[in-house]
């Protein structure tokens, strides 16, 4: 699901924004090599929508270890905080890895 203001305020206040500016060129890196597996798997010319994106970097995401250790060491146990994370780097880099 892509990313809505409600999430991105929950992200920030319990500063897993922070979290992501902190490791922004991994984060984006990760979405990159999942948005061109998506590319490179499908049709010449499908429209990659960013929910294609996030829903195949959420099980990846999931077994991050930086990502879970963060999450752990914060108390964030809920599971949708792992997807919250993913339509947050989803989101922050669209734009970029479209172009590229």
């Amino acid at each position: 699901m892509a990313l809505t203001l409600d999430v991105e305020q929950r992200l920030t206040k319990v500063s897993l924004v922070k979290f992501y500016d902190d490791h922004k060129r991994d984060w984006q890196e990760a979405v990159q090599k999942t948005y061109d597996y998506i590319k490179d798997s499908l049709p010449n010319g499908t429209v990659i929508r960013v929910d294609d994106v996030s829903i195949v970097l959420l099980p990846i995401m999931r077994r991050d270890e930086t990502l879970g250790a963060t999450l752990s060491t914060k108390r964030l146990t809920q599971k949708y905080w792992v997807g919250n994370f993913v339509d947050l780097m989803v989101d922050k880099t669209w734009n970029s890895i479209r172009k590229a």
